[in-house]
């Protein structure tokens, strides 16, 4: 399967305040209708008067905007967002919870460990602390969704095309950025952390369901994992509390593998996926904003899976989460919820 992930919003406080969404989105497509889907844009894409080689989600009106919703529903994708309002996280607020996170990097480090990782530690502590608030924002976002992504994409796709998960590749946006600025942003902070939460927080899986093409590819034992990838395991397990992997202990997920043996940055006029991706993000974003009309997003739910918290796509760092959504964006999350698809397969 294919992961397409964009952002939308920059992820500042408005001037002046008020309410005002930004979002990191990924859209899952399972590649055996990825052609078949690309086609099936180009030519709606063809029939708009505003065509071009990439059309924005931001030029979109209702109509076309409902299109494209209509379009990507009549296939097994699946999108997942992380939102955040840019109005309830002040420069003070982003800082200190910046710096808590930087320090929170080294904090668990003891002369036990192997002091291999522990410069690079270090430096990546250092790297979150130097972070603009608003790359930190987007950052933290992006970390939560990548870790989100894989949960729910696997649970979903092992119920309806288990062989989707032995093929995993991420493909990001790098907007206008050069590619070197955005792979050190991923290298230095999001995949490292990404990596670390995996190790705190096992992927779940449903005993019943076949996950062989999964575990041939990402999973591993004590037995099958490389020396070196074995002694970067432990190190990770020991530093978030899980104790050493036993002789006979079950799969685990070669995050790292995970995230970087496929993943590419590409620039989204190149890239049908991420276009898609693009439209997507910004008709979410302009609907939390009411800055599109109900008719262009009002099924925009379908493409998502109902979570028992109908607002588990938004967050607030540190402290205020009773101003998580208020508002329009509240009504807007009920209706998504409304339209949700189920998690459980028919």
């Amino acid at each position: 399967m294919r992961i397409y992930i964009d952002e939308a919003g920059p992820f500042v406080p408005p001037q002046p305040p008020r309410p005002l969404f930004s979002l990191v989105l990924s859209l899952i497509i399972p590649s055996s209708i990825e052609t078949e889907l690309f086609y099936e844009f180009l030519r709606l894409r063809d029939t708009w008067p505003n065509q071009s080689v990439e059309v924005k989600g931001s030029s979109l009106d209702e109509s076309q905007a409902s299109q494209l919703i209509t379009l990507v529903l009549k296939y097994d994708t699946l999108v997942r967002f992380i939102a955040l309002d840019a109005n309830t996280h002040p420069d003070a607020l982003v800082a200190n919870f910046k710096n808590g996170q930087a320090d929170a990097v080294t904090a668990n480090i003891t002369r036990e460990h192997h002091p291999g990782p522990i410069p690079h530690l270090y430096q990546l502590g250092e790297a979150v602390r130097q972070m603009s608030n608003q790359l930190f924002l987007q950052a933290f976002a992006t970390w939560e969704l990548i870790i989100e992504t894989i949960r729910e994409g696997t649970v979903y796709y092992v119920q309806r095309q288990p062989q989707e998960l032995g093929d995993i590749a991420w493909r990001i946006d790098r907007k206008d950025r050069t590619p070197t600025q955005m792979e050190e942003t991923w290298s230095t902070l999001i995949l490292p952390v990404s990596e670390r939460r995996f190790a705190e927080e096992p992927l779940i899986g449903i005993l019943e369901e076949d996950y062989s093409y999964f575990d041939a590819r990402y999973g591993f034992s004590r037995a099958t994992i490389e020396p070196e990838d074995l002694q970067h395991v432990q190190w990770l397990r020991s530093v978030s509390g899980k104790g050493t992997l036993g002789e006979d202990e079950r799969l685990g997920v070669n995050a790292k593998l995970l995230l970087t043996e496929q993943q590419t940055f590409e620039d989204s006029r190149d890239s049908l996926g991420l276009q898609l991706a693009d439209m997507l993000a910004t008709i979410l974003r302009r609907a939390l904003n009411d800055q599109l009309q109900y008719p262009g997003w009002k099924d925009f739910g379908g493409l998502l899976v109902r979570h028992h918290n109908a607002g588990a796509g938004f967050i607030q760092i540190g402290a205020g989460e009773e101003t998580l959504m208020t508002g329009h964006a509240r009504r807007v999350c009920k209706i998504l919820d409304s339209k949700a698809k189920s998690m459980v397969a028919k």
